[in-house]
This record gives structure tokens, C-alpha cells and sequence, in this order.
């Protein structure tokens, strides 16, 4: 595969291209890439693609199933010459493992130890120029102490319905099968917005029809039968939608709204103090750079207060970020937009949110 054969994730290709010429026009190895993003979302096609692209070897790894030291000294060792290096999961590394990383990350140095006990001897091999592409679910899951080893960090962003229908479609092509449209639509609707899911479920519904063109009806025979169930487009009301999601499924919906207006967003870990949910870049002039925001998931009745915006606003300041934006799905006391207004905290509530729904293609005409 080739960067023009990756169905989405417009922003990410874009800047591995423009980071990979960047290298071989001074003839020397990349730097070190973290690609963030849940399991099944293409981390490790991305990944072969880029070695592709620079026409190296490529070795795969699983972080979380390398156990002692003599595993890390092994694996890097045998690397060739610019090779790329795709460890998966570092985010479970053991941390004795990821201190043995970060000298060969820094300066293509690896330390052996010979023998034990007072015979032992430290040994300092030189290794190869490697390229490292780690994965991990958020930036923050990154051990500390390699992070800073990395010299590209992108995040992979939401699929959009058309795009997951194109990759229904190229699988299938390689599965030398024919999906009909509303099959394709079906398929893209009930995958959970992951590629690997939608694979997998399409190999499901090839096992149970032997024939080379899938309807809807089959997909749908499928899904019964498995006792999956089924996602429609029927419309939806999005005040009783966001009952039924939870607080990290709300946030993942805004996230998902962040990557329509070209964010880059990422959801922090959980910490129940009211803190920041959504960490968000803008590569734009002027109106670019870092963005925090809040998303409360409130009933109508319970309107957000001018306490809570302070402590936001706290958080925003001693991050320095660009702005604060807070997010809820009821409402603000006149107090809190009085204190929004002065301290320039954006303010958004569940009537604004629904109008950037359905500007950014979350929400049909029939739906608002």
C-alpha cells in the first residue's frame, strides 16, 4: 500500500508525506513517531504504509508481550540499517522496558549486560539509525519518560460515514466480492467508526453467504443471527439521544464534532474533579494553537454556575491555552455568562450545540 491508497485520515497522511521527504531530501533517518488513537483504528496500516513510502524494512512488536530486558536488546539489535520499528501498545510497556528504551531512542546505543553476579559486565553495542512508530490510546498514556522522544505525535481522527463506506468497499475488493450500496451503508453504520471492526463484521457476513455480491438483506440476516444490533439513520432526538450516552460517549461525540472543524482533539484520562475533558490543536494562523474544554452532560433543570466556570477558567490559565471552551446540554446562570463574558471563556449550550451538529454533517435536516 501507498499514502494515495489510505481511505481517510487526511490530516495524518499529509504530515507523515511531508515529515518522510522531509528526511530523505537531507539523506538521513526520521525521527521518532507516537500515533494516538484506540485499538482498530489503522495505526498499524498507517505504519506499513510509511515504511512503504521510504522504501525500508519494517518489524512489528507488541509492547505488553516483551517481558524482560534480553527481549528489548534482541529486537533492536537485529534492526537494520533506517529500518521502522512499529511497537504496538507502548503504553503497557514494564517500566524497567522503557527505561531500556530511551538510550537507543536518543543515541542508537544499547547496553547488554554479560554474565551475573560480580562477573557481570556492561556491554555498549552501537545499533543501526532506526525509526520508532509507537502506538498508544492518548498521548497521556505514554510513558513519561520516552514522550519526550518523539518528534512527531499525531492523533488519528473519527472516520466520517462516507469515508467507512469506501473502506467497505476496498475490502471487499480485496475479498474479491461485490457489496451493493445499501449493504456498503449498513456495514459503515455498525462498525463502531473502526476499520478493523468493519472488517471483521464483513468476514462474518461472507462465512454466512456463499456468493460473491452482499445485499443489505444479508447484512441484516447476519446481524440477527449473531444477535447484533443494528444501527438505522432513522431520525434522532437529540435531547433524548445524549440521556443515553455517558459522560465519556458525550465526549467522544465531541470529539468527533472537534475533527469535522479540523481539530486535532484528544479526550484526557478520567479524574472526576471537573477538570479538562478535551484537549484540542487548531493548526491554523491567527486563530491556531491549543484549546481546552469542558463538556457537563446536564439535565435541562440543573444550569451550569459561575463556581464551576471559575474553576474552569483556573485550569485554562494555568495551561495558557488559547481559550477555554465549556460545553452542557442545559444551560448557564446569568451569573455564569456574566463571568463567561469577562473572562472570555466561550460558552456553549445544547441549542448552540445542536446548530454545530447539524453544520458539520452530525445531524440531517430531518434529524434538527
Amino acid at each position: 500500500m501507498r499514502f494515495e491508497d489510505i481511505i481517510g485520515q487526511g490530516e495524518v497522511i499529509a504530515r507523515l508525506k511531508g515529515y518522510g521527504e522531509f528526511f530523505a531530501s537531507k539523506g538521513s533517518t526520521p525521527g521518532h513517531i507516537l500515533l494516538v488513537g484506540d485499538d482498530g483504528m489503522g495505526k498499524s496500516s498507517i505504519a506499513n504504509v510509511f515504511a512503504n513510502e521510504m522504501g525500508v524494512g519494517f518489524q512489528e512488536a507488541d509492547a505488553s508481550k516483551l517481558e524482560i530486558i534480553g527481549d528489548v536488546s534482541a529486537l533492536l539489535t537485529n534492526l537494520k540499517l533506517n529500518q521502522i520499528l512499529f511497537l504496538k501498545n507502548i503504553h503497557l510497556s514494564r517500566k524497567t522496558l522503557a527505561n531500556k528504551l530511551g538510550q537507543p531512542l536518543t543515541d542508537f546505543k544499547c547496553e547488554i549486560h554479560i554474565g551475573q553476579g560480580p562477573a557481570q559486565r556492561l556491554h555498549i553495542m552501537d545499533i543501526h539509525p532506526f525509526t520508532l512508530i509507537a502506538t498508544c490510546p492518548k498521548k497521556s498514556d505514554c510513558p513519561p519518560e520516552l514522550l519526550g522522544e518523539f518528534s512527531l505525535i499525531l492523533s488519528l481522527q473519527p472516520y466520517s460515514k462516507i469515508e467507512l463506506q469506501a473502506i467497505a468497499d476496498s475490502i471487499a475488493k480485496k475479498l474479491e466480492v461485490t457489496l451493493e450500496l445499501d449493504a456498503a451503508e449498513l456495514l459503515a453504520r455498525n462498525c463502531d467508526g473502526r476499520p478493523s471492526d468493519l472488517q471483521s463484521t464483513l468476514r462474518r457476513v461472507l462465512r454466512a453467504h456463499n456468493k460473491k455480491t452482499i445485499t443489505a438483506e444479508d447484512v441484516q440476516q447476519t446481524f440477527q443471527a449473531f444477535g447484533i444490533h443494528v444501527r438505522t439513520d432513522e431520525p434522532l432526538n437529540l435531547v433524548d439521544g445524549l440521556k443515553d450516552l455517558s459522560g465519556v460517549d458525550f465526549e467522544k461525540l465531541i470529539v468527533s464534532l472537534l475533527a469535522r472543524m479540523e481539530f486535532q482533539a484528544e479526550m484526557t484520562q478520567t479524574s472526576g474533579d471537573g477538570g479538562i475533558d478535551i484537549i484540542a490543536t487548531l493548526n491554523k494562523p491567527i486563530f491556531g494553537g491549543r484549546y481546552l474544554f469542558q463538556c457537563k452532560r446536564y439535565s435541562a433543570g440543573n444550569l451550569v454556575g459561575a463556581p464551576t466556570l471559575r474553576d474552569f477558567y483556573g485550569a485554562v490559565t494555568a495551561d495558557r491555552a488559547i481559550k477555554g471552551i465549556f460545553i452542557t446540554t442545559s444551560d448557564y446562570t446569568p451569573q455564569a455568562r456574566e463571568f463567561g463574558e469577562k473572562s472570555g471563556l466561550e460558552l456553549i449550550n445544547l441549542q448552540q450545540l445542536q446548530k454545530l451538529f447539524f453544520e458539520y454533517g452530525l445531524l440531517t435536516i430531518g434529524q434538527a
